[in-house]
């Protein structure tokens, strides 16, 4: 057995070749082959070379080190360099007194040592890496983590390098951002998140377009992506797209999901909502806000609230009082129709709102306390991150509607129906004074537009063609049938769900006609609504009385006070509503009892409670199914 030198031999051509040729030739094979020049990666591939090269590198001596040593200290290294390579050199001296003693024991220390150097090596390797990504943290602006899924991001100072240029971020918006790549790499691309960062796409100074509705970073333009970064490295008091918020936004919303930095995302939704106007992000930062106090029950976040920037039925929930603005707004929730004195005197009705309620109840707010908020209706809120709602395990908050509470609805229509009668007596005392006045002004009706067919009044073209989209639009809905699907929905809400299936089409259909003067095909449909959509009484009662068929108007109000399927379906304001119509139908019935053209018969009636009793009866058999 030939026995191996310990001095390793140069080869001049080798280390030629492996500067020029070979160097290329790594060069191109690092780019194609996956792991090629990692290390470990020979191992896999040779274990038994990669075993003796290891072995012999560590056992042998490379006769050229003293110059490549010197090289380097001329380089810069210094004296450093020198020690280690004397080091070096006594080390090898040691090994070969040894050699020429005992083989067997020479071979069992270099086996010790071997294994000391890779244990030392790794070692040095865990804590380099451990302090890499403990170094320039600022513990105080970086909240527990404990629970988030993925990586904690690593805060470099706020400084943050995308495509070719520098941003310093906002030390507490960074650590909310998701990033997919980098040393703040916190998510995978795979999740979807539309808000998440790539240090890799491109980004460019200049003006930048409007951003598309549920917009996404990695489709933003490289304008656009520097206004976003350089928006986040400043206080968000200057919003310059509505689009930047909605991003941010994305990215809280996520963070709330999974209950992670709530009172910081709290306060950045807060100042967001004090700047932005807009319908759509106050509904969706209150889906936010909704999710932190009903789903992870931290009210003791409310202090960072402008419930006035938050959604209206948000605002009823966690407030006990409503100013008379807010209840103006709520009009339309509570079925208040006669809006009349709201739009053309709002300044004068809110004065007389804020007047009754000074009276009632010693301040300017309506004050008021849910029966129980666990027993109200649920209302589905969704996210605006789009992400989160992939999947059949929609992330959506069923918050309760505290309109569906009867008694509250009751009490804010009461206050405003006050309003709006001392606004009416107000009104008809000054228009008696100023027509004593001037007698001489009248005004001048407009000619009215008159079906040639049927004799009757026609609406303006725009008003048929209103009432043609909406049918339309009542129709593609019935179609895809996009009626919600939640499985707690309750007996009451089925029974308006059948309620509504049975009577849209007709009903929108009838106000076509009405308006194209076609009354009598609009009777027909209406009638046939009667039994379970109160609107339809009160549409055949206004038309009615303008055809002087006075106790028509009266019959028709009558039934639909006495219904027992619209008593079960509606709240108690219709009832109240419709009582006082009553009245004021049967005192027009009598002031006008000579001029009466009533034309419905006694089996038009039958054939209506024989409807009712048919209606009553199916929306009993809902509660089966409950």
């Amino acid at each position: 057995m030939r026995r191996r030198s310990v001095f390793r031999k140069p080869s001049l051509k080798a280390s030629f070749k492996a500067r020029t040729t070979g160097r290329a030739k790594r060069a191109v094979k690092r780019a194609i082959i996956p792991g090629y020049g990692k290390k470990g990666t020979g191992f896999i591939k040779n274990p038994k070379r990669s075993m003796y090269n290891a072995v012999y590198h560590r056992t042998s001596i490379d006769t050229l080190k003293p110059i490549k040593n010197k090289k380097r200290t001329i380089q810069g290294q210094g004296s450093q360099q020198s020690s280690s390579s004397c080091l070096w050199w006594i080390f090898w001296i040691v090994i070969l007194i040894l050699c020429l003693a005992n083989i067997h024991i020479t071979l069992g220390i270099l086996l010790v040592c071997g294994v000391v150097w890779l244990l030392v090596k790794l070692f040095k390797k865990h804590d380099k890496i451990t302090s890499s990504n403990t170094v320039n943290v600022d513990q105080n602006d970086v909240p527990n983590t404990s629970k988030l899924p993925t990586a904690k991001p690593v805060v470099h100072e706020g400084n943050l390098v995308a495509g070719n240029k520098s941003y310093n971020i906002n030390p507490k918006i960074l650590p909310l951002l998701y990033f997919t790549d980098g040393q703040l790499k916190n998510i995978d691309s795979e999740v979807g998140e539309p808000a998440a960062i790539s240090i890799n796409f491109p980004v460019a100074e200049g003006q930048f377009q409007k951003l598309n509705y549920y917009p996404s970073y990695s489709e933003l333009t490289p304008e656009q992506r520097d206004g976003f970064l350089s928006w986040l490295s400043t206080d968000l008091s200057n919003i310059p797209d509505i689009g930047f918020a909605f991003l941010l936004l994305y990215c809280l919303e996520r963070h709330i999901l999974h209950d992670e930095y709530l009172e910081e995302s709290l306060k950045i939704i807060s100042k967001l909502q004090s700047q932005i106007n807009n319908g759509s992000f106050d509904y969706y930062s209150s889906t936010s806000i909704g999710y932190i106090f009903f789903i992870h029950k931290r009210l003791d976040l409310l202090k960072y609230v402008d419930l006035n920037k938050c959604d209206i039925k948000l605002q009823i929930l966690l407030s006990h009082r409503l100013s008379a603005d807010q209840l103006i707004a709520l009009a339309s929730k509570v079925d208040f129709r006669n809006q009349h004195y709201i739009k053309e005197y709002p300044e004068l009705f809110k004065k007389a709102l804020v007047e009754n309620l000074k009276r009632n109840f010693g301040s300017e707010y309506f004050e008021y306390e849910l029966s129980n908020i666990q027993k109200l209706k649920k209302e589905p809120y969704m996210f605006s991150n789009y992400s989160l709602r992939k999947g059949n395990n929609r992330p959506d908050l069923l918050m309760p509607d505290p309109l569906s509470d009867r008694k509250l609805c009751h009490d804010i229509y009461a206050e405003l129906q006050k309003a709006h009668d001392q606004v009416k007596g107000f009104l008809e005392i000054k228009r008696a004074v100023e027509s004593k006045k001037d007698k001489s002004k009248k005004k001048i009706a407009k000619p009215k537009r008159i079906n040639s067919k049927t004799g009757y009044p026609m609406s303006t073209d725009k008003q048929i063609r209103n009432a043609t989209e909406q049918l339309k639009l009542t129709r593609k809905f019935l179609k895809i049938n996009q009626i919600s699907s939640y499985s707690s929905r309750s007996s009451q809400e089925k029974m308006e769900d059948l309620v509504w299936n049975n009577s849209a089409e007709k009903m929108d259909s009838a106000d076509l006609e009405y308006k194209k003067g076609e009354w009598d095909k609009a009777e027909k449909l209406w009638l046939t609504c009667v039994a379970i959509n109160y609107r339809a009484a009160n549409r055949l009662r206004i038309m009615y009385q303008k055809e002087h068929r006075f106790n028509d108007a009266v019959q028709i109000i009558d039934f639909a006070v006495d219904s027992p399927v619209l008593r079960k379906i509606n709240n108690d304001s219709y009832i109240t509503d419709f009582k006082k119509k009553l009245e004021t139908a049967e005192q027009k019935s009598m002031k006008h009892e000579n001029e009466d053209q009533s034309k419905l018969s006694e089996e038009d009636l039958k054939k209506l409670n024989r409807d009712s009793d048919y209606w009553f009866k199916k929306i009993e058999t809902v509660k089966f199914y409950v």
